[in-house]
């Protein structure tokens, strides 16, 4: 077995005991031992929380399997190693001898691996309970696979702390999978709360994941009372089988879209589909564009509510992955006071979460642009969101709005202005240099990039110096560009600067409580000094400009400078390729 192998069993069931055959598995074992796991043999029957590793190589997979299996009946958790034996005698027996397969035995990127007559080289296992009923879990087959990778998916759309409910088929089992898949702070299912979601109150989930949710009256009564009990930033993902002349469930893809589009904002669609024409093959789930003639056998949704309605509900918001406690909200993560509407910021501002059709997202963004009040958080945001999606489509005819928009957001804070709003101001002024070397504006773009690299990011946050740092860098990228070494060399050493000041600043409050400390504050803050230390590194290199412009570059290595931007946008490019 392969060092990969090792990695990807720690992935998936952490540093934990593994008992295996350690004579035939001896430098495997050593591997995993290298990775924090403790190897015993399997023959020593070990107690306490215990997986076990067994690789089957024989074609046979009948009485021999089975025979293979018993030194493992006492454990908790199985891995098993195959290859390319017939599938449906191996799962017979795995389930014949009380095992089921684990919650995360699937992730969603794996799902195209499973077939009709082949398990994944690797797959793993979890010890059925005696009180156990019906179970996903514990069948068989593809059309299990179907179920689990449908909350394979729903799992990568669930956000830290939410609170997720399950209205629809095999919930116990989707709530197993969520809870191994999904950092959900809280998951409920419809059959354990009383069966009807006219009973929940207004407002209070954050997810919804519905696979073929029965309809109590029709299914577009159930989409309003989805609607109803979602909170202002709530998130739905609704599915259903397509079954022709079946009333009790939308007819076609346009259909559940233009009803979903009543009450919340569409902004992802999957399809469920055989990879290929043998239907016994792989089966992928894979994103769609909206507007894509596709077929598939199920239409799966993703829907957001529309944050707008929460204007003015403001005194109710709580982020679940930062909730409100004894202790004072480090001024990062203290939205609802930042913002009149907090409701926007996960659907609108952050990375990760926020709604996942571009142009949905710009409209919104519009909306609040010209609507919240001016010089507010809420406004700032929004005109971060339509400048980046102005650089992102390589749009230089859009620009000339937005630049006199940011101009008139930061000339209209002051040194007094709120945390958050300082925070858009400097974030906005490294956009703004952006957005004029997009237009070839490059004096312009200078300014801003000054403005931006001189700002006072301690009003907000040590990790707002990545702004600051990265436009002094890019300030000395454009004077390099116009011959001027010496002001290069200064804007370096600016950038330097700042980030041995950021990273010299008191970060005790700001990072949260010491047990319990914001899960970003140091991979950012590692950020800041990653940036500082480009800049480092141009400051010792910059000899090597006048003698081969293209070695010193090499050297320097912009690529860290938004990596972020420069993953998304190689993402939207290859989304494109794959659509074509």
């Amino acid at each position: 077995m392969s060092i990969q192998v090792a990695a990807a069993i720690v992935q998936r069931l952490g540093p934990c005991r593994i008992a295996l055959h350690r004579t035939a598995h001896a430098d495997f074992a050593r591997e995993l031992a290298l990775l924090g796991c403790e190897t015993v043999d399997i023959d020593a029957r070990p107690e306490g929380r215990t997986a076990g590793f067994l690789q089957w190589r024989a074609r046979d997979a009948g009485p021999a399997f089975a025979e293979a299996l018993k030194p493992f009946a006492a454990l908790d958790l199985l891995v098993l190693a195959t290859a390319g034996q017939p599938r449906h005698p191996i799962e017979q027996a795995l389930f014949d001898a009380g095992w089921r397969r684990h919650a995360a035995g699937m992730m969603a990127s794996e799902y195209g691996a499973w077939s009709a007559t082949q398990l994944p080289p690797v797959s793993y296992y979890a010890r059925a309970r005696a009180d156990e009923g019906f179970s996903v879990l514990g069948m068989p087959g593809v059309a299990a696979d179907a179920v689990i990778a449908r909350y394979a998916v729903a799992a990568q759309h669930v956000r830290p702390g939410d609170h997720v409910l399950i209205d629809g088929e095999a919930p116990a089992d989707g709530a197993a999978i969520l809870a191994a898949l999904s950092r959900a702070g809280r998951i409920s299912r419809l059959d354990t709360e009383g069966g009807d979601t006219a009973r929940i109150p207004d407002h209070g989930i954050d997810m919804i994941v519905a696979f073929e949710p029965p309809s109590r009256d029709d299914w577009t009564g159930q989409l309003a009372h989805h609607a109803r009990i979602l909170k202002y930033d709530g998130r739905l993902i609704l599915g259903w089988r397509k079954a022709p002349g079946d009333n009790s469930r939308p007819a076609d893809w346009d259909v559940l879209r233009g009803a979903v589009a009543q009450w919340l904002l569409p902004e992802m669609r999957y399809v469920q589909r055989a990879a290929s024409r043998d239907l016994s093959g792989p089966h992928v789930i894979q994103q769609a564009d909206m507007d894509q003639p596709i077929d598939g056998a199920w239409f799966i949704i993703m829907a957001s509510a529309n944050p707008l309605a929460g204007e003015g509900h403001g005194a109710g918001y709580d982020h679940p992955a930062f909730p409100r406690g004894a202790d004072p909200l480090p001024t990062l993560v203290d939205f609802g006071a930042a913002y009149d509407n907090p409701w926007l910021y996960r659907v609108m501002v952050q990375m990760g979460e926020r709604l996942g059709h571009d142009v949905t997202l710009a409209r919104l963004a519009e909306c609040v642009a010209e609507d919240s009040r001016g010089g507010s958080a809420d406004q700032g945001a929004a005109l971060a969101v339509l400048g980046y999606r102005i650089l992102e489509m390589r749009r230089p005819d859009l620009v000339a709005p937005i630049v006199p928009a940011i101009e008139a957001y930061v000339g209209r804070a002051g040194g007094d202005a709120p945390a958050h709003v300082q925070r858009w101001c400097i974030s906005l002024a490294f956009l703004a240099g952006r957005l004029c070397e997009l237009t070839g504006e490059r004096p312009r773009a200078r300014r801003w990039y000054g403005h931006a690299a001189r700002a006072d990011w301690r009003g907000f946050s040590p990790l707002l110096a990545t702004k600051s740092v990265a436009a002094a860098f890019f300030d000395a990228r454009l004077c390099l560009a116009e011959g001027d070494l010496e002001a290069a060399r200064a804007s370096f050493s600016l950038g330097l600067e700042t980030a041995l000041a950021a990273t010299g600043a008191s970060h005790a409050t700001g990072m949260g409580s010491p047990d319990r400390p914001l899960p970003f504050y140091m991979q950012e803050l590692a950020e800041v000094i990653d940036m500082g230390s480009q800049c480092a590194n141009a400051l010792a290199h910059l000899p090597l400009w006048q003698r081969d412009p293209g070695l010193f570059w090499r050297q320097a290595d912009v690529r860290r400078f938004g990596l972020a931007s420069w993953a998304r946008d190689l993402e939207r490019e290859n989304n494109r390729l794959r659509a074509a």
